[in-house]
């Protein structure tokens, strides 16, 4: 589909009986596609504001709304163990379905999760994985810190609000209540991994790792490195978990240099 380089469009796909909303930006000859966050959607965490930090000449970017979240509903989204898994077929069929394959799959926070299992299991169609604010693993530290979160009537307003542009705050309420119970679930059933962690030996891809400095969610990203063949990690000291939304020029620089480099490695 050619499109001009400077356009956005929003569409949807059916997938497995499902309709799949997604955005597309760009019309470069990097493919890439974009995975939101818990209780997200593209136009929240991938907002086209940080979309245009990317040369549209150099990337065609798709950011998905996986099941339930964003554009992709009804159903609403089922918080399980296993839902990022799931959502990894659903993104690879996507990028199969445009036709833009080989890609990079970047993944934000859960959204990174998920695009490990993408880098694990569609060897030959991805080409390189960006990991931002990776979370693989939940100490009994980490289950109190979400337990804390759980209510969200009691956030401050400011921390509701990019949620509430997009969702009822009933929406909200209830995912994020259901999200903090998932990750309780993954701590007290598989010892605090996630079934994304013991993917990592099985990536064979080049991967950046991008972190904030003052990230209060993320387990210590060297303690990953080691499960990693090829893992290059870039950390935005004054970024917390939040760093790719308050530094989105910052972000779409390192992924580039990133593209770029592994580009010229692979050719």
């Amino acid at each position: 589909m050619e499109i001009p380089s400077s356009e956005f469009l929003e569409s949807y796909e059916e997938i497995d009986g499902m309709n799949i909303g997604y955005c597309r930006y760009g019309n470069g000859p990097n493919y890439m596609l974009t995975v939101c966050g818990a209780v997200g959607c593209y136009a929240k965490d991938w907002p086209l504001t940080s979309l245009r930090h990317f040369d549209p000449e150099l990337f065609t970017i798709i950011g998905i709304d996986p099941p339930g979240y964003g554009k992709s509903r009804p159903p609403d989204r089922k918080q399980e163990v296993l839902r990022c898994n799931k959502d990894a077929v659903i993104c690879v069929k996507l990028m199969e379905r445009l036709e833009l394959t080989p890609f990079t799959i970047v993944g934000w926070s859960e959204g990174s999760r998920t695009s490990i299992h993408v880098a694990e299991t569609a060897k030959g169609k991805i080409e390189r994985a960006v990991l931002l604010a990776t979370v693989t693993r939940v100490d009994a530290r980490g289950v109190q810190v979400y337990k804390g979160l759980r209510n969200t009537d009691q956030w401050l307003p400011a921390e509701r609000a990019p949620y509430l542009k997009h969702y009822t705050n009933e929406f909200l309420k209830k995912q994020w209540a259901d999200n903090c119970d998932m990750v309780e679930e993954a701590y007290l059933m598989l010892g605090g991994r996630f079934p994304c962690h013991d993917a990592l030996p099985k990536i064979a891809c080049p991967v950046l790792m991008l972190n904030g400095g003052q990230d209060k969610f993320c387990e210590d990203p060297k303690s990953i490195f080691p499960k990693i063949k090829n893992v290059k990690l870039e950390t935005h000291l004054q970024g917390g978990h939040d760093f790719p939304q308050k530094f989105p020029k910052w972000t779409a620089e390192k992924i580039t240099a990133f593209v770029k480099e592994t580009a010229r490695k692979q050719a």
